[in-house]
């Protein structure tokens, strides 16, 4: 079904064209995913944008901008949608980490001749790398004069792979985690048969995606604050993306089972040589058994026996991560618009806001969120999942 357009639709010069169902154009999402899949990003794929569409488009109406070489080949893409006043990433409500779909280091020459097309839109980019050329690009891109209001920051923990056995990574960590990882899985394996079960046909994604939520709500049921994504239509759109990556060979949906029973569940895929972790979950009752802790280090093991040249624990600075992470990235999340624009008028009392909490406790910055959630909902950072 064709939604009103976001923006005006069409050729906006020679190698630039807004398309509101990139489809229509033969061969692009083939190129479009060639080139997520070469950046190891699928927040940024044709997947990722296709189950947006379907679950978050009738709201927030994706396009995508794209430019083309001289030659007519595809420099870049962004794939994008119109949520309120403002302009984002498509599915950045419910990822990670975004950027220009390019070729590596031309990222910035398509954000400034894709930007040409959205005229004095502001624009809202949700962890973006700290710093990154191509943001700045995507500013001198807009008409008029604008600058970026920095909301928030961020840091995504990974650990580099290339060159490491599963012995060599546990020797550069330290001898108490290697104690207990081999321990914990000995425990589990030895003593009590656990076995783990990797989502492997089209048939298994809808219950596997149910299972992993349910240990994911169970996890998180008994913390302050609760879980992010918990909402029907988080869960739908991911049994779509699930689906979609199981058929391209990205999926990594695991399980750790005993006696045919899951007691946790961890959510990832291999895009590229980037493994990437999601979310996890598993049943409280089997937590001193560090079942978590188990079925990621034998998720690390898997990515390394792949060849992944990355294990990327993503959007996060919680204490488990830690435990496995030797390296991490900075992002933040801006807004880029006119200096009298309303909306960079409202990023600044955002920020503002934001800088206020920060010292606060997460079971009382919780709270907060929940009793100024109606206004919360008008600002320009708030991802709508």
């Amino acid at each position: 079904m064709r939604r009103t357009p976001p923006v005006s639709l069409g050729q906006v010069s020679r190698d630039v064209e807004i398309l509101a169902d990139p489809a229509d154009e033969p061969g692009l999402v083939d190129e479009w995913r060639a080139l997520a899949e070469a950046a190891g990003n699928a927040f940024v794929s044709p997947e990722w944008y296709a189950a947006y569409a379907r679950h978050y488009g009738q709201d927030a109406p994706p396009f995508v901008v794209r430019v083309r070489d001289g030659d007519g080949s595809l420099a870049g893409l962004l794939p994008l949608c119109r949520s309120g006043r403002t302009v984002r990433f498509a599915g950045a409500n419910v990822g990670d980490r975004f950027t220009p779909v390019a070729a590596a280091g031309r990222e910035a020459e398509v954000a400034r001749a894709a930007a040409g097309a959205l005229g004095r839109e502001a624009v809202v980019l949700h962890n973006v790398d700290a710093g990154a050329p191509w943001i700045a690009a995507l500013g001198e891109g807009l008409r008029g004069k604008v600058a970026a209001t920095r909301l928030r920051g961020g840091v995504m923990p990974f650990v580099p792979l290339t060159g490491h056995t599963w012995d060599s990574f546990l020797g550069a960590r330290s001898r108490n985690f290697r104690q207990q990882v081999r321990r914990k899985e000995r425990a589990l394996v030895d003593g009590l048969g656990a076995k783990v079960r990797a989502t492997s046909t089209p048939d298994e994604v809808t219950r596997d995606v149910a299972e992993f939520f349910r240990l994911h709500n169970l996890r998180w049921d008994e913390r302050e604050g609760g879980s992010t994504i918990t909402s029907p239509t988080v869960h739908a759109f991911h049994a779509d993306f699930a689906a979609a990556a199981l058929e391209r060979g990205w999926l990594r949906m695991s399980f750790l089972e005993i006696e045919g029973v899951a007691v946790a569940a961890l959510y990832a895929w291999r895009i590229g040589g980037r493994y990437a972790y999601f979310q996890a979950g598993f049943d409280p009752a089997w937590a001193e058994k560090s079942v978590g802790l188990v079925l990621m280090a034998h998720t690390v093991r898997e990515a390394i026996e792949e060849g992944a040249d990355e294990y990327d624990l993503l959007l996060g600075d919680e204490t488990y991560k830690a435990r496995f992470a030797t390296d991490e990235r900075a992002v933040e999340t801006l807004v880029v618009a006119g200096a009298l624009d309303p909306t960079r008028l409202l990023a600044q009392v955002d920020a503002g806001v934001r800088r206020a909490t920060d010292g606060l406790s997460p079971e009382l910055r919780a709270r907060l969120r929940d009793a100024a959630r109606p206004v919360l909902a008008r600002m320009p950072g708030t991802r709508k999942r």
